[in-house]
């Protein structure tokens, strides 16, 4: 099988957090935000991954703030 290779010149770091219910003048109660990193090329490698293909995302890091 064909190994891909991404290129993200942008990485980003996404959040998410669920809530069960929205109110319209109430405080919302979410779950722990979840963390994935994120970029046109990370979420390509990432798909790609889980449709069974080979993938390697490759970013620039510039270490813990960015």
């Amino acid at each position: 099988m064909v190994r891909i290779y991404t290129l993200t010149l942008a990485p980003s770091l996404d959040s998410a957090t669920i809530t069960p219910q929205i109110y319209p003048e109430g405080k919302l109660r979410c779950t722990a935000p979840v963390f994935e990193p994120g970029g046109g090329g990370i979420n390509v490698a990432r798909a790609i991954a889980h449709l069974g293909g080979s993938a390697t995302a490759i970013f620039p890091a510039g270490g813990a703030t960015g």
